[in-house]
């Protein structure tokens, strides 16, 4: 039997680059349904695990340790599931991400939005500000991250609760208008208000704290379609 293959992502350019101005940009992670070249490893400033994809069917899904309980990817084993990716050059302004995911046991598949990307000691893609919204089996989180002085913070930004199934694909939208994000999953909606969200950031997905899929994922700019009300 063949094993999976790891995908990595090229290592491109860590400045804000010209940001993409497309109506819409769209990604099957199959094998032929998008191009690792396009995209950016970046790794936790909150630890040294440098994950990549096994690359499946249908979808692609984080490197998780074999022979580990789920309990133990979301405990000790916790830093050795984490992979994350973004596409490679900037966006900016309003617009709209929706990615199918599902979380094996119960967390915890995200989109992620970085306004910029640093370097570890090693030269890896690093995150530094950054914000995450993240599913898991009790429904959202919105993570901040910061970064200062050399040393990585987060915070929880906005919350909604309500049950998700591990093993069930989800659809997850995110919309960004301004400084207001709007998060909708399995008929759930919420949104808050944030004044240090970017107007030009990268967009990403991660999988970490256990096994995750991701099987497409789409970036929409309304406000190149229709002028805002």
């Amino acid at each position: 039997m063949m094993r999976p293959a790891l995908v990595l992502a090229t290592l491109s350019a860590l400045v804000l680059t010209q940001p993409v101005r497309a109506e819409r940009l769209s990604w099957k992670f199959t094998p032929d349904g998008w191009r690792p070249d396009e995209w950016t490893f970046v790794k936790s400033p909150r630890m040294d695990h440098f994950g990549k994809w096994v690359q499946k069917e249908d979808h692609i899904q984080n490197e998780v340790p074999s022979d580990v309980s789920p309990e133990e990817l979301q405990g000790k084993r916790s830093p050795d599931t984490y992979t994350s990716m973004v596409f490679a050059k900037p966006f900016a302004g309003d617009l709209h991400i929706a990615v199918n995911l599902a979380f094996a046991y119960r967390m915890a598949p995200l989109i992620v939005l970085a306004p910029e990307l640093g370097r570890d000691a090693a030269g890896h893609p690093e995150y530094r500000e950054h914000f995450e919204i993240c599913v898991y089996n009790e429904g959202v989180n919105i993570w901040h991250h910061a970064f200062a002085n050399g040393k990585p913070s987060y915070k929880k930004a906005a919350y909604a609760r309500f049950p998700l199934a591990p093993n069930t694909r989800y659809l997850l939208e995110v919309e960004l208008r301004d400084k207001l994000m709007s998060v909708k999953i399995d008929g759930h909606a919420f949104g808050y208000t944030d004044a240090s969200l970017p107007t030009k950031f990268y967009i990403g997905i991660t999988g970490c704290e256990g096994l995750n899929a991701f099987y497409d994922m789409a970036v929409t700019q309304p406000a190149l379609r229709t002028p805002r009300p």
